[in-house]
This record gives structure tokens, sequence and C-alpha cells, in this order.
């Protein structure tokens, strides 16, 4: 049936978001905004949540935004969940009307520092841009996203970046396309606010470490023991954690690099693929309900799935 004349047709697109681990983070100092001015190196990986976004131009009553989570009751269907709130900020920005529904299907798990939640809000507001046809460039929706949360512009650039300030400061590095990624996540969870307010800064004033040539030259080898990065919410993290402390110690025994992700609770190991035999060992340490993935790296950020492995185009 051909759509009436008064009604424009409704749109939809399929998107993928992925995970990221940090495979540095250092935190620098507290800013005057209540945030913290960190150094941190993303790396998007293979391991993805789904959403179908709709856009219905002609939605003149109801709800703007219907958001519905498979499985029910994974993250919040309200104005909580960072879905929402990028449809929200998309609206404002851009005074499109209208309404969207949104259909996410979780597979990355929550409060475990690999970013879900604004992989999904990225995903949300590049869906949105393609489907009002509001033509917005990557820089722009970098800057709504960085509204929403510091993740959110890496996921609209995705692949290996280095990030300053709140962690919205990009610098695109050299895509890791080597090794594979031991993602292990424990059945608690942890809360990112409750990390960072438990550093002690004090007078500390750490300087940045991550030299771009340095880090270039080594990504060329990745993964690698010579490898720099720590993780500064291990300090926090860990000793409250025994079970992570153990995990991660036992992760370094065999893979160059081991570290908690984020502020947890995810840990993760970096390895080269002849070694994936080695997880093998890892049954005694990991419990029927914990989360266990061996992925790879990922070169984009959020997609479109009828485009293939391309980053969106703005």
């Amino acid at each position: 049936m051909e759509p009436s004349p008064t009604r424009a047709p409704r749109r939809t697109v399929e998107m993928r978001s992925p995970a990221k681990v940090n495979l540095h983070l250092e935190v620098l100092r507290r800013r005057h905004d209540g945030y913290h001015d960190i150094e941190t190196i993303l790396q998007a990986i293979e391991l993805f949540d789904h959403l179908r976004v709709t856009y219905d131009p002609a939605a003149g009553s109801g709800p703007l935004v219907d958001l519905q989570v498979e499985p029910f009751g994974a993250v919040p269907e309200d104005k909580t969940n960072l879905c929402w709130q990028a449809v929200e900020v998309f609206r404002r920005e851009t005074k499109v009307r209208g309404g969207f529904k949104i259909v996410l299907r979780k597979t990355i798990p929550t409060e475990a520092g690999l970013g879900g939640g604004s992989s999904n809000a990225a995903a949300v507001l590049v869906a949105c841009n393609s489907l009002c046809r509001t033509g917005l460039s990557e820089a722009q929706l970098e800057r709504m996203g960085a509204e929403i949360g510091s993740d959110v512009p890496f996921f609209i650039r995705g692949g290996t970046q280095l990030g300053r300030g709140r962690g919205t400061e990009l610098t695109r590095l050299s895509p890791i396309h080597n090794g594979r990624f031991l993602v292990i996540k424990p059945s608690f969870s942890i809360s990112t606010t409750h990390v960072y307010n438990r550093l002690n800064m004090g007078l500390t004033r750490r300087s940045p470490t991550a030299n771009i040539r340095h880090v270039e030259a080594l990504i060329a080898r990745f993964p690698t023991g010579s490898w720099f990065g720590i993780n500064r919410l291990e300090e926090i993290v860990l000793p409250d954690h025994p079970v992570l402390h153990r995990l991660v110690q036992h992760l370094k025994e065999w893979a160059p690099i081991a570290m908690l992700s984020g502020s947890g609770a995810a840990v993760f190991a970096a390895f080269p693929a002849k070694s994936e035999r080695k997880i093998a060992g890892l049954e005694e340490f990991v419990q029927p309900d914990w989360l266990i993935e061996v992925v790879g790296p990922h070169a984009a950020g959020v997609e479109f799935m009828d485009e293939g492995p391309t980053r969106p185009k703005f």
C-alpha cells in the first residue's frame, strides 16, 4: 500500500555499537566542574549491542521516544537510559519533529567499564542524523555526545584513540589490527561515580605520559610486553574486590597486557592469537554466570548494519 500523501513514511536503520577497553587510563586531576582530567587510550572491540531505530516524522501524539530493551530489564527503558537522552539532545539541537522508536538488544554488560551505554547513545545520534537527514558532521555529533557522556564521542569515531580532558578530546591513533582480547565480567557491578569519588588526588599533579610517537611504535607491535599502559583506578577497585585482583594477576602471568577496563568490573587481557589455547586454564577463576568473551579489535565505531564494517559517512 502506498503511504498517504499527507503522512511521511517511517524510516528505520539497524545499528551495532561496540564495547571498548582502556589500554591506558591515568587520572591527572580533579576539575572544577566535578569531572576529572584524564589521559586514556581507548580501543573498540568486537563485542556489540544491536539497535533498531525508527523515525516517524508525522508522530504527533504519544511519547516522542519509545524505548524497548531486550532482554527486558537489562537496562532501564526510561529517561535515565542514554539512548533516550541522545534523542532528547538531538531533538533540542536540530529542532526536528516526530517520534523515535528504539529497540535495543543488549549483549555488553552494564557497569563493567566497557562503555555499553555510551556506545548505544552514539549509535542513536548517528542513526537520528541519518534518519532525519540533518547532515551533521562527525564533530557536531561528537559535541552533542559529550553532553551525554565522556565516552560517547569516542564511539562516534571508534578504532583506537588517545583521549584527554574528560576523555572527549580525541586524537586518532593507528588502528590496532593484531591480537585478541579476553574480556571477563563477574556477576557484580561497580559504579564509576563511586570509584572516582574515592580517588584521593591530594596535592599530586600527575603529568601526561602518552607520547604519541612512542605509542604508535608500540601499536605497530601490539600486543607487546613493553606496553606502557596502566589503569590508575585499579588502586581503588582491586583492593575492594580481591577476586578482580587475583584475576588480573593471573592474566598477567600469560598475557602481555592485562588490567581493569575503565572502573570495572570487567577485566581484560590482550594477547597474540596463537596464545588463545591458554584460556583453557581459567576455569578455576571464572563462574558460570560470568561473562567471558574472546574478541578481536574493532577498527571503527558505531556502524550501520547494512553498510558492513565501515565508519558512518557524515
